[in-house]
């Protein structure tokens, strides 16, 4: 039996208010390419249609996801054969082109978008042309995504342009993730920083040396800390004062604990230095945070 190839896509006007949301979407759509179709299917508008001799290049971002199929990608210096899971990020102004195989067509779900939000992205190097295309970590999320994507476009649901653009951060989230696992080498060694994360939540409250931690992992001590960063944003030592603060916050919202007894309850030995670093942290002693809250108290 022949498959037939079946293509939906929609393309969206841009208002003020999606524009003043900071992140917007230009199109969203899905097409199953059958073996030996003719590619890209046609009825694209001029900007977004292309050929594989010509290429393409984009005035905003486009995030596509293969989620079937085979096929090859191509941009400035950079090449890449797509299996299913891929994912690939096209950026504004950096030419490419990519296609299916004619022996196993694919199956391609899109999402354009733009906005200051995205372009901020792109100034401080969470999205770059360098690493354009990674295998997707989530695909079981990454395809519920496309699917409530494509029922709220086809149901014309309010705000739609609000809903896009929630969809672009956690599909470009995703991507970002998956960008950040580890080489090949590392694999074996990357339950650590979960295992580490795991075990900094748990026992914030408790001393912990980050060095004897990386040790008990398994790991060296400059591996574990620039691994945890890259996975988190932050240093193990910074992790865990996040997380003394946010607990020392809520204690002092919510009880009438001493700021002496918070310190101790946070995993601060000192009460001088709890106080010290949340002032520098949150520009108020914790007195003074406690009162803000509580004026009338």
């Amino acid at each position: 039996m022949k498959i037939e190839s079946t293509t939906f896509y929609r393309y969206f006007p841009v208002s003020a208010r999606d524009e003043k949301w900071g992140l917007y979407a230009n199109t969203v759509g899905e097409s199953r390419i059958a073996p030996a179709a003719i590619y890209p299917p046609t009825g694209h508008p001029k900007g977004f249609a292309f050929d594989w001799r010509h290429g393409r290049i984009l005035d905003a971002f486009q995030l596509v996801y293969i989620s079937n199929g085979r096929g090859k990608f191509e941009s400035p210096h950079f090449s890449a054969s797509i299996e299913p899971g891929h994912a690939f990020l096209l950026i504004p102004g950096v030419w490419h082109r990519y296609a299916p195989d004619l022996e196993t067509g694919w199956h391609e779900h899109w999402i354009g978008f733009d906005g200051v939000i995205a372009r901020r992205w792109l100034k401080n190097n969470f999205i770059s042309s360098q690493n354009p295309v990674v295998k997707i970590n989530a695909e079981d999320a990454a395809l519920a995504i496309f699917s409530r994507v494509m029922e709220s476009v086809r149901a014309n649901r309010p705000a739609l342009q609000q809903i896009l653009a929630g969809a672009a951060v956690n599909l470009s989230g995703l991507f970002y993730s998956s960008q950040q696992t580890p080489p090949a080498a590392e694999t074996r060694n990357a339950n650590s920083i979960e295992l580490a994360i795991s075990r900094i939540q748990n026992e914030f409250m408790r001393p912990l040396d980050m060095k004897l931690l990386a040790r008990e992992m398994g790991v060296s001590y400059s591996w574990f800390r620039s691994t945890f960063t890259a996975h988190t944003g932050l240093s193990p030592h910074q992790y865990l004062l996040e997380l003394r603060f946010i607990r020392a916050r809520n204690l002092l919202d919510e009880t009438e604990f001493s700021v002496k007894e918070i310190a101790a309850q946070t995993g601060f030995v000192d009460e001088h230095y709890f106080s010290r670093l949340f002032r520098r942290k949150l520009g108020l002693s914790p007195s003074q945070w406690r009162h803000r809250r509580r004026p009338h108290q």
